[in-house]
């Protein structure tokens, strides 16, 4: 009756993940039980870890410890409670990484990503860094045929938050020239192979040399090698010189949300995902909302809808998540030490009975 699964109870480095045993997950009457065959770390993982969530978000609950990580799941449903009508044992399921409240106000807006009154995996409940979780069964969808579970692990959440930056708050559409900073992780990556599904041309950036040929295989239609004194200019050559539609940064640095402010067109928009709880301001001024009549967004989650075309595009074999490693669950400190350090392109699944 015990399982592997991670844990941390204090907030700090990476010697606070505790891997070892826990107690099964229990079933209630609604709860679907899974046995996790991918998982994942990603840097909400990093910023629970460092206490960097001391902040509230509107109607949810504050973020509790202790905790287990891990915002996807993908597995084979293992026990089923009694009032469960959708699943069975046997079937393949992934995890909602967004769940939504159908009664939140804001669901009915139809902006369940924001939904209140609702627990997030590896927020304020488990997350999928073990071998079994327990989730009530509106939280799973069916896993299409043919899709490997480490594949649906490594999309569902960069490309379902992607894919409603792109169709949602930037609202591009083909033939439009969007700029990314960030492209080369788990986010930015998924956002250059949709842009690319959608004829959305992109211009990227980075630091690393290395990392140029890998950008432009994920869609890149121009990669701009930091720092040059030419960046703006040349990133602007990439889209028309009234400059670029759109904007998105996945990195916080003022810098480089100056630059996606200074290559934009008049009337483009930005979109600001990283940076969650921080009081930092954006260096912009309202000279620049006045001169470029500016759109300033930000993204938070996605919505179901978003979600259901993922699984979708998996099924359809029209997406490619970018994968840099599977690792076994027992080296969850070693991933996370990976991922912190930035030295990677795409993202790390866990296995969770490697």
């Amino acid at each position: 009756m015990t399982m592997k699964a991670v844990r941390l109870a204090a907030h700090g480095g990476v010697e606070v993940l505790q891997y070892g045993d826990q107690p099964l997950p229990e079933v209630g009457p609604l709860d679907v039980r899974v046995r996790v065959l991918a998982t994942t770390v990603s840097r909400w993982d990093i910023k629970y870890r460092q206490g960097g969530t001391q902040f509230s978000l509107p109607g949810r609950k504050p973020f509790p410890l202790p905790m287990q990580p891990g915002r996807d799941a993908v597995g084979v449903v293992e026990a089923v409670g009694d009032s469960v009508k959708a699943f069975r044992p046997g079937d393949r399921v992934v995890g909602l990484v967004h769940p939504a409240n159908p009664q939140s106000p804001l669901t009915i807006r139809g902006l369940g990503n924001l939904s209140t009154d609702i627990d997030y995996p590896g927020h304020t409940m488990f997350g999928g860094n073990a071998q079994f979780v327990a989730r009530p069964e509106s939280y799973w969808l069916p896993l299409p045929d043919g899709v490997a579970p480490e594949r649906a692990a490594a999309a569902m959440w960069s490309y379902a938050t992607a894919h409603r930056i792109l169709k949602d708050r930037l609202q591009a559409s083909a033939g439009d020239t969007v700029f990314v900073v960030g492209g080369s992780g788990g986010m930015g990556s998924a956002t250059l192979d949709l842009a690319r599904l959608m004829g959305v041309r992109v211009v990227a950036v980075t630091r690393s040399p290395a990392k140029v040929d890998f950008l432009h295989a994920c869609g890149a239609h121009k990669v701009v090698l930091l720092p040059s004194p030419e960046a703006c200019a040349d990133i602007r050559a990439a889209a028309s010189p009234l400059g670029v539609d759109g904007a998105v940064d996945y990195s916080g640095d003022p810098a480089m949300v100056r630059l996606c402010v200074d290559v934009l067109r008049p009337g483009g928009t930005l979109v600001a995902v990283a940076g969650e709880g921080s009081s930092a301001p954006l260096p912009i001024t309202a000279a620049d909302c006045v001169r470029l009549e500016l759109n300033i967004r930000g993204a938070r989650a996605s919505t179901l809808n978003d979600q259901r075309a993922v699984l979708e595009l998996l099924a359809q074999d029209r997406i490619h998540p970018v994968i840099h490693a599977v690792l076994p669950l027992s080296e969850v400190r070693a991933a996370q030490q990976r991922l912190e350090t930035g030295d990677l392109s795409g993202r790390i699944v866990l296995d969770p009975w490697a």
